[in-house]
């Protein structure tokens, strides 16, 4: 039997039309970024990160730093990188030179990001019920006004159940993070399945990942 190899034809047109259309979904006032973590699901995230730039995408969230340092030289110095796993240890050099975003998660990371990297930019992921990853409700209350008062470039949380939009945890996430919002000026809360389920849950800025591949 004679043994044949596979390729994987990759259209960059198709993923950004996916992002024309995800962004045509939420209001003028409302950014969309997009998520380029592992690769871009695989499909090589230079190339991704440099098509949706091109598109109009300014912000991108990669899950680790070492994948915020590959977009950052994919996409160059005008965009913002957001890291979902926040401030790791080990990652102060990344975030520093290359400029990242940690989305701040724990006591932990928010006492180390202001010991080994002050005055960076961060910001601040909020556990609303997903129970991965961000501050509890009490951590969050605590150290609330010393985050707020050195100015987070976003607030944001992660949707548990929007993949089916009538599940009463989307609601009940959504009243959540209003309330532990209150006053907060840039917050996020959708990937996907959140821009799908309409302008309540588009807030500031919206976050496609899957949908966009």
């Amino acid at each position: 039997m004679r043994m044949s190899a596979a390729k994987l034809f990759i259209d960059l047109d198709a993923v950004a039309a996916n992002w024309r259309a995800l962004d045509a979904m939420s209001s003028s006032h409302v950014e969309t970024a997009a998520v380029v973590k592992a690769d871009a699901y695989g499909l090589d995230v230079g190339r991704v990160a440099k098509r949706l730039t091109r598109e109009g995408a300014r912000s991108f969230f990669v899950a680790l730093a070492d994948e915020g340092v590959a977009v950052r030289q994919a996409v160059g110095d005008d965009a913002d990188i957001y890291v979902f796993s926040g401030h790791m240890s080990g990652d102060s050099d990344q975030i520093q030179t290359a400029g990242l975003i940690p989305m701040l998660n724990s006591p932990d990371q928010v006492a180390r990001h202001f010991a080994e990297t002050p005055g960076a930019a961060f910001g601040v992921q909020l556990d609303t019920g997903m129970n991965r990853l961000g501050l509890e409700a009490d951590d969050w209350a605590a150290l609330r006004d010393d985050l707020m008062a050195a100015g987070p470039r976003l607030v944001i949380s992660h949707l548990a159940c929007a993949d089916e939009p009538d599940h009463p945890m989307n609601h009940q996430q959504l009243r959540a993070f209003n309330e532990m919002t209150e006053g907060v000026s840039r917050r996020s809360l959708s990937a996907t399945g959140g821009i799908l389920m309409g302008e309540a849950y588009h807030f500031d800025l919206v976050r496609p990942g899957i949908g966009l591949y």
